[in-house]
């Protein structure tokens, strides 16, 4: 479930969404229109709230302008979505879940979610999300941060050489910026894990869509197709 979770946000922001670009200074800086701490954070509560004998699995439905997670949950008695937004006890509906969770460092503060939820949007400058119940259905909705929304199209419709975009984009994209690029140097770039960069690379070797001409240490990329 932890691997799942780490998968899930990354698939999110590498896959599904876009960022910004802007450089301030030659240094980089992409924004994303949604706080990836605040979505990481609602996915956890998802986990370890959601009542898994209705047999419907956490859904994530990502629009133009809003991202939405749902789960099916049962409340404390006498709860109501107004309850989450006031200073509450934690009470998980699945507490061995969320004791792993919480042992393992990924959940900092019983009873604080939502609280981090709404420090990270504000810190983005978004609006806080909205939360609505029907039924034993919750659903989560972020609205994206318009100034950060990019007016292309998402990279779940762009394919390159027969390979999805997303992480794909961005290493092609580094790589424009400076073919000497290495690959702890792209993985360093984007956050992303180097053994995630290399099986990558070996995707885009293998279509041939990238060829490295020279050696390791004193060679560089070429870029053999355009997407």
């Amino acid at each position: 479930m932890i691997k799942n979770a780490d998968q899930v946000i990354d698939l999110i922001y590498l896959k599904y969404l876009k960022a910004k670009v802007d450089y301030i200074h030659d240094r980089r800086v992409e924004t994303y229109p949604l706080a990836r701490e605040a979505i990481r954070e609602a996915v956890y509560n998802a986990i370890a709230h959601t009542c898994y004998m209705y047999g419907v699995p956490i859904q994530i439905r990502i629009e133009d302008e809003q991202l939405i997670i749902s789960n099916q949950c049962i409340f404390p008695e006498g709860w109501t979505v107004d309850t989450l937004m006031e200073p509450h006890d934690s009470v998980p509906y699945n507490p061995d879940i969320a004791n792993v969770f919480y042992r393992a460092g990924y959940i900092e503060h019983w009873g604080r979610g939502i609280e981090k939820i709404f420090d990270e949007c504000k810190a983005l400058g978004t609006e806080p999300p909205h939360y609505e119940l029907k039924g034993h259905g919750l659903r989560v909705f972020f609205k994206a941060l318009e100034s950060a929304l990019v007016d292309q199209p998402k990279a779940p419709n762009r394919h390159i050489g027969g390979l999805s975009g997303g992480l794909a984009d961005k290493v092609i994209e580094l790589i424009r910026s400076d073919d000497t690029i290495t690959v702890a140097s792209i993985a360093e770039s984007l956050g992303i894990p180097k053994r995630t960069i290399e099986r990558e690379m070996k995707k885009l070797r293998d279509s041939e869509f990238v060829t490295r001409e020279g050696g390791n240490r004193y060679g560089h990329w070429k870029i053999n197709k355009k997407d």
